[in-house]
């Protein structure tokens, strides 16, 4: 067993063999409990057990699986990680967001960019958050149901997006008629960061298979998330108002590229443009999400244990993402160059102006350039941002500076503030994707 729902299938299963009067299953223990009446013959249990796909277990689970099949998976699904990677970087996928400023055009041009946008955000850093969990939940509905037939599997992933698209569109005309932003402190989020990667990861972890003891521990989804996805077989279980309400929560979720159409939409000043803009920012989320959904539902057999085996590792990819982002928000000074030591100098990027160190500095789908400025300490800092992309680089955590989380606006954005002591400077963007830092020097003299 991996998860409460097979732990409600075995019940379920063991509850209707003639003669028993109620089954208790501990996914913990690895154990059920049958009540009867009367004696029993285990080979109706045995048998209940192998139609729903489990067997008896005869002897303790190990830590670490002695499976090379397992761990060829693994590797097999690391090295494939490790090329898509290297595929995106090489292809300039994080610099295609340069293009997808929203003043760049008007009207429906622009929700052409924001649905472009969207598509992005499906297969880049959003996808850590939002695409884990689809991806984990997915292949641990299709792994607890294998039976089911097709419509029964796509259903949760088409509510899931349906709510998300209905969701994003009602909650962002509340952005664009109130005036409000949903954002979260720089520390809560580093926080919620590292929680849904140690949730993803311990999640990628059960499905790779390394470590079957691993199955029992009782850490895991909700027993009520189970529930929103169909935990049991019959139809009276599942709801799809449940699971579009899940997808329509995710508007919540810490993502970069969220946050940002978030502020794009607020912006907006308008209750209708702004429910436009998000509805279709999370149109665009669609496929990739539904794409990722179907890779961990639609496989049976000897086929579905190997791609769940591959499913894990990408899940454990996500949470390391997530795990890194939090630590970088913590402690951005690890990540900002961290061994390198002050600047000599101050950098060319810098300017004198009615008294001010004019810092210039431009945001877009890369992050931050230049990566490493240079001013002097006891002296203003007018610090102007170019900000040419919306995306995960355009929400800042600049706690170092004393300026809490910001989020850019297109074009110019000004912030002001004079460094007091010598020393390195280190922020982040708002998910701590794109480190970077301004070391404050010595004047020369």
């Amino acid at each position: 067993m991996t998860c409460k729902a097979c732990e409600a299938r075995v019940s379920k299963v063991l509850s209707g063999v003639p003669g028993v009067e109620g089954a208790k299953v501990s996914l913990a223990k690895g154990q059920a409990t049958v009540v009867s009446a009367k004696q029993l013959n285990p080979e109706l249990l045995d048998a209940a057990l192998e139609k729903a796909g489990y067997r008896v277990g005869t002897a303790a689970l190990p830590v670490i699986s002695s499976d090379r099949t397992v761990w060829r998976d693994a590797l097999i699904g690391a090295a494939v990680m490790a090329l898509a990677l290297w595929g995106a970087s090489a292809l300039g996928i994080t610099s295609w967001t340069d293009r997808l400023s929203p003043t760049a055009a008007p009207g429906a041009a622009t929700l052409t960019l924001i649905w472009a946008l969207g598509v992005i955000a499906s297969v880049s850093t959003c996808m850590a958050l939002v695409g884990g969990l689809v991806l984990s939940v997915s292949a641990r509905f299709a792994k607890a149901h294998p039976d089911l037939g097709t419509g029964r599997r796509l259903r949760p992933q088409l509510m899931f997006n349906l709510g998300r698209i209905v969701g994003f569109g009602l909650l962002g005309a509340v952005l664009g008629g109130i005036g409000g932003v949903f954002e979260l402190n720089a520390h809560l989020l580093a926080l919620a960061l590292i929680a849904a990667g140690l949730v993803m990861g311990l999640l990628g972890l059960k499905l790779t298979g390394l470590s079957p003891r691993l199955n029992r521990l009782s850490f895991s989804l909700p027993a009520a998330w189970s529930g929103w996805l169909g935990r049991a077989e019959g139809s009276r279980t599942y709801r799809d108002s449940t699971t579009a309400a899940l997808g329509a929560a995710s508007f919540f979720l810490p993502c970069g590229f969220t946050q940002a159409v978030q502020v794009y939409a607020l912006a907006s000043g308008s209750a209708v443009r702004a429910g436009v803009i998000m509805a279709v920012f999370a149109f665009g989320t669609t496929p990739g999400l539904i794409g990722i959904g179907v890779l961990g539902s639609f496989v049976r057999g000897r086929a579905a244990a190997r791609v769940f085996h591959f499913v894990g590792v990408a899940v454990c990819a996500f949470a390391l993402v997530n795990l890194a982002g939090g630590a970088q928000i913590l402690r951005p000074a690890w990540f900002a160059a961290p061994s390198a030591p002050l600047a000599d100098v101050r950098s060319d990027n810098v300017t004198d102006l009615d008294g001010q160190q004019v810092l210039a500095t431009v945001q877009n789908g890369s992050g931050y350039s230049p990566q490493t400025a240079a001013v002097y300490v006891n002296q203003p800092v007018r610090w102007e941002i170019d900000s040419q992309s919306l995306g995960c680089a355009s929400t800042m955590n600049l706690q170092a500076m004393g300026l809490g989380t910001v989020s850019l606006q297109d074009g110019l954005n000004v912030f002001e503030f004079t460094p007091t002591e010598v020393g390195a400077l280190a922020y982040t963007c708002g998910m701590g994707m794109f480190p970077a830092r301004i070391d404050v020097i010595e004047p020369p003299g």
